[in-house]
């Protein structure tokens, strides 16, 4: 049984198509009595009741059940160079200012307690907590930086 995958005309997606399902697309043709007797092999045709696309191309089994277990791992299938692949979504840009703000707005819930008056923390250290809440607060939706919090390695290593 074969697979094969095509690209969707419509929307760009790929498609897979089996032919236990919709046929197999090459059928032995019909021997004379003769031909069988002899013992000569069929000679394979082109299925006419097959409903895989003509132009879809074989994947071998492997291929497909790594493409299957990607997906169901949250990756999407997709073509690149003419192959099926598959890859971390990408969100569209609306998506990910929503997925930027909730992580903006869950990082200030979380530290909402260096705030309070009676916070463990030096007066440097609850200035430098306000300060990184308000990058939190003024950062930019679009883009890709976020502010580091004090007292991480990465605030000591850029105050070098």
């Amino acid at each position: 049984m074969g697979i094969f995958f095509d690209t969707n005309p419509d929307d760009g997606t790929v498609r897979f198509h089996h032919e236990s399902v919709l046929g197999h697309r090459r059928i032995p043709a019909p021997r004379s009595e003769a031909e069988v007797a002899a013992g000569k092999r069929p000679k394979m045709i082109d299925n006419p009741a097959c409903r895989i696309p003509a132009d879809a191309r074989p994947i071998d089994e492997e291929d497909f059940e790594a493409l299957f277990a990607a997906q169901a791992r949250g990756k999407q299938i997709l073509m690149r160079k003419g192959k099926p692949v598959a890859l971390d979504p990408v969100p569209d840009v609306e998506e990910a200012r929503t997925m930027r703000r909730a992580k903006r707005d869950r990082l200030l819930g979380q530290s909402d307690w260096t705030q309070l008056p009676d916070s463990p923390l030096s007066d440097g250290l609850q200035k430098a907590w306000a300060n990184y809440r308000q990058a939190l607060r003024d950062l930019d939706m679009a883009g890709e930086e976020w502010p580091v919090p004090p007292g991480t390695e990465l605030e000591d290593e850029e105050a070098e």
